[in-house]
């Protein structure tokens, strides 16, 4: 069993060289935030959802090999509605926007659209690829008529470039690869970038009368950053409004508010500068979980020190010396609460998951760095100014609180059995709740429609042309050439058949309908060629044909030597049972019809499916590995294992609570929502931790549950009571948010907080009394209940 009386004394010693160096340490801070303010500039953000993955995975690796070979599977997509989308006006925008996207978008290859695609003739000598909207653009409308017919009657283009009732079209900008590790000026990825420049084209003036609406993973990335950094903005501005009134009530102190507004925001600079000096881009979606957890542990731990410091300096008006006692009896109950938040935090590195594993580190460093800030900046600030002369308070605005703490001592002395009922009927609730758990990673389920780019989203999907999620399938042959047999090809439309079953699927791309439409274009349009040509020379002359007349289309779905056939599904919408049983079928199709071949996935479908049971595997383990770690640490500081397995009740109790809720509200676990429940074992065990060590040190003097009890509500009732509120506080402005996924998180992360709160004034002490924890009792005598009152003045 660890000494903690020791310990304390080391800290006590800390403390005293704290303030013998004090000096030296508000230069390094000084120096420290220096350094952090650099690093901020040299911050990289991604947003895409191909980040998400390790680089170790296979599908990480499946869709490497994609872009190896067919290219950059981003684009940007511009939808376009109009009435008249053949009046030549129209016309012209239409083409003009292609144009300024081609030109002036990094890494753009090529535009499709009614005025830029391939568009096969036959003629006498062959065939013959145009664009079906002459430059310039005619203004007769009988032209105009008959190119609106011959682009509808191409069924190549109706129903994927051009909707049937011919309101709808797509603007496609295609992109080239982008080169490993390629920044711009301003420190933005590639895909950033794109999306950045292809959103201010879009939605200039001169194209509103096309009602554009864009999509391509580059414009998600961009509109998906500049909502977040908005948000972070405002809520961050409520959180600061929030977090100084909590802080006003908690220490009454300008003095103390002005040092806690300082330190919690010299370890946030620091922390951020460390992560912009490494390097290591992150999805600017998930920097607000670390960033407001640092900000509310931060304000949480100078609490409790502010708190032992104002009981000592009223009591003796001798400043250093009450700092110094300060850190003697809250440095270790503060280390040993960061040591178990980090090891809950590092919990998520079992989450194959990129985001996932950037909070896990990231807020793990800003835990550490505030622990470090608030031991050694606080009491060094705390150590300047001069000593006082005593005085005796008897009334104070504390005295309400503290005689609720007395009460509730009180009660939960009295009502042992009640509270144990009351708990057990609680549990099973939240359990009964989780049976409706679910992952999905549907951005309209999780994000709602009240966000701007998701709403676009859902419009452009909801149109007769747009989807929001697709996938690709890859065949690869043994060997070259055989991607163009007419037996592979008849078997890839059978394929496709297969798929257009589907409930979920909207539309399938491939090179079978290119090759069917050159097979009815060479036999003068009669639509009972477009069909897969039987014979091995004739599909070799349609490609040979089609090269020559300069067709690149073909080039997006089968490879150069002929080895590879891609096939693209786009969903009419998104269910996370029913996208895991399609992909799964279409795999075993695939592979029955190709027996010899190796089947691949890619898309974005592929990796939500793959990334839905990691983060079901992920969430239990990560789960079940900071239990142990916590329950482990617990079990070795206070030597005792009965300790341990009472401790982790209150910090197991609020992520079943949360879980529970999810499951009532039918709220799924996400990218988001998954940080929740092991980020509130590594914050509930904090009350724990500072509850049992008080009690136990208030035993060890009398041995006396009872009295142990009602002293350590009596010392640190409210300081519990504020750090829990400061942490609700600051997760509660995500209730003003219009994005479901935070607003939950704010539902959820208060609920959490608050239930460890309730559970460690209610259930901890009863199971410490009931079951003895600290050993026997001696009582020598019938003791009254003692009072416990704690003088108040404020800070000067």
């Amino acid at each position: 069993m660890i000494n903690i009386n020791k310990i304390n004394q080391i800290f006590e010693q800390f403390g005293s060289w704290v303030i013998r160096l004090r000096y030296l340490i508000v230069a390094v801070f000084i120096l420290a935030l220096v350094f952090g303010f650099a690093g901020l500039k040299k911050i990289q953000t991604d947003a895409g959802w191909d980040k998400w993955l390790l680089d170790s995975s296979k599908l990480k690796m499946a869709e490497d090999e994609f872009k190896e070979i067919f290219g950059n599977n981003d684009y940007v997509g511009v939808l376009v509605e109009s009435d008249h989308l053949f009046d030549p006006k129209t016309l012209a925008l239409i083409r003009a926007l292609g144009k300024e996207l081609k030109t002036q978008v990094p890494f753009a290859d090529d535009i499709m659209s009614i005025t830029d695609c391939e568009f096969s003739l036959g003629h006498e000598g062959g065939i013959e690829i145009i664009t079906p909207v002459p430059d310039p653009i005619p203004w007769d409308n009988g032209t105009l008529a008959g190119i609106r017919d011959q682009i509808l009657d191409k069924r190549l283009l109706n129903g994927k470039l051009i909707s049937a009732d011919g309101r709808f079209s797509w603007i496609m900008l295609r992109l080239t690869p982008y080169p490993e590790g390629w920044r711009s000026k301003d420190n933005k990825s590639a895909e950033m970038e794109v999306g950045k420049v292809a959103t201010t084209i879009i939605r200039q003036d001169k194209y509103a009368s096309l009602n554009p609406k864009s999509s391509g993973m580059p414009v998600i990335a961009h509109d998906k950053t500049a909502f977040f950094q908005k948000e972070m903005s405002r809520t961050m501005g409520l959180s600061l409004v929030v977090s100084l009134v909590v802080l006003t009530l908690a220490l009454r102190s300008i003095k103390g508010i002005t040092m806690t507004v300082i330190v919690t925001a010299g370890s946030v600079i620091l922390t951020f500068g460390i992560l912009g000096w490494i390097g290591k881009p992150i999805d600017v979606g998930m920097i607000m979980v670390p960033l407001y957890l640092g900000i509310a542990v931060s304000i949480g731990y100078s609490i409790h020190i502010f708190s032992f410091f104002k009981r000592h300096f009223l009591k003796t008006g001798r400043r250093k010396e009450s700092v110094r006692l300060a850190v003697k009896e809250t440095g270790w109950p503060i280390l040993f609460t960061a040591l178990t938040t980090v090891g809950a935090l590092c919990s998520f590195h079992f989450v194959d998951v990129k985001p996932v594993r950037w909070i896990g580190s990231s807020t793990s460093l800003l835990v550490s760095i505030v622990f470090l800030m608030v031991v050694i900046m606080i009491p060094a600030l705390l150590s300047f100014g001069k000593d006082r002369t005593v005085k005796q308070i008897q009334l104070h605005s504390n005295a309400l609180l503290e005689n609720l703490m007395a009460k509730l001592a009180n009660l939960v002395l009295a009502r042992p059995v009640p509270i144990i009922i009351i708990f057990f009927l609680a549990i099973l609730t939240t359990v009964a709740g989780m049976r409706n758990f679910e992952v999905n990673f549907d951005i309209r389920k999780n994000m709602g429609f009240k966000v701007p780019y998701v709403n676009r989203l859902d419009q452009v999907s909801s149109s007769p042309l747009g989807a929001m999620y697709s996938y690709n399938v890859v065949v690869e042959f043994p060997n070259e050439n055989m991607a163009r047999e007419p037996e592979n090809l008849k078997k890839l439309d059978l394929l496709e058949q297969e798929a257009l079953g589907f409930p979920l699927t909207k539309k399938i791309t491939s090179i079978t309908e290119i090759i069917k439409d050159m097979n009815q274009v060479l036999h003068d349009g009669n639509p009972q060629f477009f069909a897969i040509p039987d014979t091995r020379e004739m599909v070799a002359q349609i490609m040979l044909l089609y090269e020559n007349a300069g067709g690149r289309e073909a080039e997006k779905w089968i490879d150069y030597g002929y080895r590879r056939l891609r096939m693209t599904v786009d969903l009419k919408d998104y269910n996370t049972v029913e996208a895991y049983r399609e992909l799964h079928q279409i795999t075993q199709k695939a592979h029955a019809l190709f027996p010899g071949a190796n089947v691949t996935l890619a898309g974005s479908v592929a990796q939500f499916t793959v990334m839905q049971d990691i983060v079901s595997k992920g969430q239990l383990t990560s789960f079940l590995i900071a239990i142990c770690v916590i329950t482990g640490l617990m079990v070795l500081v206070f030597g005792n294992f009965k300790i341990g397995l009472i401790a982790m009740i209150p910090n197991i109790t609020p992520a079943l609570a949360v879980g529970g809720l999810m499951g009532w509200m039918r709220v799924p676990l996400d990218m988001m929502t998954i940080t929740i429940m092991p980020m509130l074992l590594g914050l509930a065990v904090d009350d724990t931790i500072h509850f049992i060590n008080h009690a136990k040190l208030a035993f060890e003097q009398k041995r006396d549950y009872a009295d142990a009890i009602r002293h350590t509500f009596s010392a640190i009732g409210i300081p519990l009571l504020f750090t829990s509120l400061i942490l609700t506080a600051n997760f509660s402005v995500y209730l003003s948010s219009p994005a479901k996924v935070l607003f939950f998180l704010g539902i959820f992360t208060g609920t959490g907080i608050m239930t460890a709160l309730l559970t460690d004034y209610f259930v901890t002490p009863v199971l410490l009394k009931t079951l003895k924890a600290f050993g026997p009792e001696t009582i020598t005598e019938q003791k009254t209940q003692p009072q416990y009152h704690l003088n108040k003045e404020v800070i000067q």
